[in-house]
């Protein structure tokens, strides 16, 4: 009797280690379909500059936006959205803004990096790259930035470090900023940007300017 009884009680245990079981599966489920990667587009959404406030809505000189990163009031505006092709890249220079930047106190430490002075002008240029070929290239929007036909500026002056120069996956697509201190009054830009390369880092197409006149 105690032999049947023990085997009734361990079937039951073991029935109800098969319902839990499947309740588990099935709870367990829906979470694991929701923790699927999802593919965003990378201009899609803005992503804030951790240096820089938002200007999207800075158009009218003198306009000022302000937050915790310190202000900026617009200088000068020439909207572009002019695209050029360069090899399998597309690049469209959508906008150059020359704003006057306050860095709030706790970016002050950032931007000495680039200037000791606590307050400065900067030039800003959007751009959106696309690399519409099939294999990876790489490309730097921004080799070399002339100002009034004298200074010069490179990657290595950006304050914006969006990491707009790198290899572009097939049919990639990036839109960011690049940025420089200003020492004095801007009249004129001159950009050059850099070779289109291949995976084994030979030049597909060779590198283009876009040059303008700011008001």
């Amino acid at each position: 009797m105690k032999q049947i009884l023990a085997t009734l009680m361990l079937g039951t245990v073991l029935a109800g280690c098969g319902t839990s079981t499947s309740q588990d599966t099935l709870t367990e489920s829906p979470s694991a379909k929701q923790e699927q990667p999802v593919s965003l587009e990378k201009t899609s959404a803005y992503v804030p500059n951790p240096q820089l406030p938002d200007d999207r809505r800075l158009t009218k000189i003198n306009q000022t936006v302000t937050d915790d990163k310190g202000d900026l009031t617009l200088k000068q505006f020439k909207p572009v959205n002019e695209t050029r092709k360069i090899g399998p890249i597309e690049m469209t220079i959508e906008e150059i803004k020359v704003f006057h930047a306050r860095p709030s106190y706790g970016m002050i430490d950032f931007f000495h990096g680039f200037t000791h002075e606590e307050f400065f002008d900067l030039i800003k240029t959007r751009v959106t790259i696309t690399n519409t070929s099939d294999t990876p290239v790489t490309f730097n929007p921004v080799a070399h930035f002339k100002l009034n036909g004298e200074a010069e500026k490179t990657l290595e002056d950006d304050v914006y470090l969006e990491s707009l120069a790198k290899t572009y996956a097939p049919s990639e697509t990036r839109s960011g900023n690049f940025g420089f201190i200003l020492e004095r009054p801007v009249k004129s830009i001159e950009l050059l940007t850099s070779d289109v390369l291949d995976e084994k880092q030979d030049v597909l197409k060779k590198g283009t300017t876009y040059s303008t006149f700011l008001r």
